[in-house]
């Protein structure tokens, strides 16, 4: 008995070894573009701590920081992946929050279900990407950020 534990043992601990590994490096490219962006909003756009990530990949990809500056205010900031020292920046109070990104979509479009929200950036403007599912399909639908009073 003791042996068929010990072998059942040494088994699970082989699947988690080898599930926490496999998890690892399928999260390593997400992760590295967090520390890199996080290093390029803080250098460059004085990001001294960082609230969100997105990683967005439209025509360009984008990673969009929002986090505070050293003035204490909630900024964003769009770096793209090919040129990062033509960075965007923006305060969070000038655009539309996620919620009201996710509710214009509901309103327009009526989904059975929103799989995400991110910020990206396209043909230089500020969007929220909104994915979501109506019937069968995939459909992505872009919000504005920036409010339009």
């Amino acid at each position: 008995m003791k042996k068929v534990l010990l072998a059942v043992g040494i088994i699970v601990a082989v699947i988690i070894v080898f599930t926490v590994t496999v998890y690892s490096q399928a999260r390593k490219p997400y992760n590295d573009a967090y520390q890199y962006a996080q290093k390029i909003a803080g250098k460059e756009a004085h990001i001294q701590s960082v609230d969100q990530f997105y990683l967005y990949s439209g025509s360009t990809t984008y990673y969009v920081v929002v986090g505070k500056n050293n003035k204490k205010q909630e900024m964003v900031v769009w770096i793209p992946k090919k040129h990062p020292h033509q960075f965007k920046t923006m305060k969070w109070k000038d655009g539309i929050s996620k919620t009201e990104a996710m509710n214009t979509v509901k309103r327009s479009k009526n989904p059975d279900k929103i799989l995400s929200v991110r910020l990206g950036m396209d043909d230089q403007t500020a969007i929220w990407e909104v994915a979501y599912e109506k019937g069968n399909n995939l459909n992505y639908y872009e919000v504005p950020f920036e409010k339009h009073e």
